[in-house]
Parts: C-alpha cells; structure tokens; sequence
C-alpha cells in the first residue's frame, strides 16, 4: 500500500439516525463538493459520510449542520491520522463494507493491515478503534472470507454493511496524490 495524501486531512463523519433522517443526512452529504462517499449502514451507525477535512472547523460545522436535521440523534467525527490505499478504487470492487479493527497487541499493526490485499484502504483513527478499513472483494463470500480471516487471526472487528453507497468518482482524477504534489504522497509503505 503506500500513502495517498490522505493523512491529517480527510475525515469520517458517522450519524444516528432515524430511517427518515437517514435519507436526508445521505442526500445532504452527497451534494457537499468535498465529499468523497456515503453510505447508510447497518450497525450502530445509520450513515457514514467520508470527507476531505481541511480544517476541524469545517468538520464541525458540517457535524452541526447535520445534527439539525429532525431524527439525527447523534454524531462521531474521525480526522484521519494516516491513510493508505492500495490503488484500486472502492468502486470497483463489486461487494465491500467497512471494518472497525483493533489489534490484538498494544500497539497497533499499519504494517500487517496494509498487506491484507482485499483491504482497498486502510486508515488509522482516534477513538475506540485502530482502523477504519474498506474490505472489498469479488462477492459478498470474498468479503466475509477476509473478515473471518481477520478474526481468526486475532484482530476484533465490527463490520459495518452499506445499504445504500454513493462514492464521488471524481475524486479518480481529483485524489490529493494527483493534485497536489506532496513529498509524502507516493512513498511507499
């Protein structure tokens, strides 16, 4: 995998909802310019929303315009630390979800995460969890297959099922490591 202009900058925005909101929240955020996908989920999350987050006061204000939304019961935000891809594009894979993992020792493990060659990308986050990671594949069986192996291998996940997916494919031609020309940007991992 290798670094992709990503780190300190873009951010995951989740919200609880309810089904109603949910739509509103998912239209919304597919209509902001610096947004890179959405997805309405299963789990304890009801949409998750990927963003390229300049500054915390943009995330902020697009945390607090979402929550006025009748039905938004809650909302998370997590600034990426480091990001990494391994240079497909999400929306090529025919079946994907979102994994939440933890490593199975203190420190966390980028490197081994980073070689788990159906992870699409791999972010780390603060919070409850190490990573933020797209599990893609050729079908739903691929995917599960590397969620168990995953487990098996000690990792705790929680898997978050997109029900509805909108990914913004500009971003194909407007990623950071082709817009703009960073030392860090293709260094390999």
């Amino acid at each position: 995998m290798a670094w992709n202009g990503w780190e300190k900058r873009s951010a995951y925005l989740l919200v609880q909802c309810d089904w109603k909101a949910g739509e509103k929240v998912w239209s919304r955020a597919k209509n902001w310019r610096d947004t890179i996908g959405a997805w309405m989920l299963t789990g304890n999350w009801s949409v998750m929303v990927w963003v390229d987050a300049r500054s915390w006061e943009d995330l902020y204000a697009k945390a607090c315009e979402l929550r006025s939304i009748p039905g938004v019961t809650a909302t998370s935000t997590h600034f990426v630390y480091k990001g990494m891809t391994n240079g497909k594009w999400w929306w090529e894979q025919p079946a994907g979800a979102w994994l939440w993992v933890r490593s199975p020792h203190l420190n966390g493990e980028m490197k081994n995460v980073s070689k788990w060659k159906w992870a699409d990308s791999v972010t780390s986050i603060p919070g409850d969890w190490d990573y933020l990671v797209w599990a893609g594949g050729k079908s739903w069986d691929d995917v599960w297959k590397n969620i168990a192996e995953a487990n098996s291998e000690g990792w705790v996940t929680s898997t978050m099922v997109p029900l509805r997916t909108w990914w913004n494919k500009s971003w194909k031609k407007d990623w950071w490591a082709k817009s703009e020309k960073k030392e860090w940007a293709t260094t390999a991992w």
